[in-house]
């Protein structure tokens, strides 16, 4: 039997909104507290990074959507159709799970503190 202890993290792919739990052995992982993958890659080329919190990875998720969002407005007419696209596809994560109370509430269940309720959400 092994001695090797399991633990938890949370992948965000780039210009993605969703959050992947990822189980992994812990004796591979950095021995640091936070823990950040920057830039792994697929050979699809798709890159992620990797978080010990899942409220952070849910606020790097955000970030990283809404500056992909400005990067295509930047492109004028061009970039329309994909942005278009892309709110319709990641509706649900923008405008549910990564709005602030949600991610709010998902750093108090991290901290054992109690819900609120945050009536002052403001659409990605």
């Amino acid at each position: 039997m092994s001695n090797s202890t399991c633990t938890r993290y949370f992948r965000v792919f780039r210009n993605e909104t969703s959050v992947t739990e990822v189980f992994g052995n812990a004796s591979q992982l950095p021995r640091s507290e936070k823990l950040t993958t920057v830039d792994k890659s697929l050979p699809d080329g798709k890159t992620w990074k990797d978080y010990s919190l899942r409220s952070e990875a849910k606020e790097m998720a955000k970030a990283g959507a809404l500056k992909y969002i400005d990067e295509l407005i930047g492109q004028g007419e061009s970039g329309l159709g994909t942005v278009l696209q892309y709110r319709m596809y990641h509706y649900e994560d923008l405008n549910i799970n990564l709005i602030y109370s949600n991610i709010e509430n998902v750093k108090r269940i991290e901290e054992g503190l109690p819900l609120v309720n945050i009536t002052s959400d403001h659409l990605v």
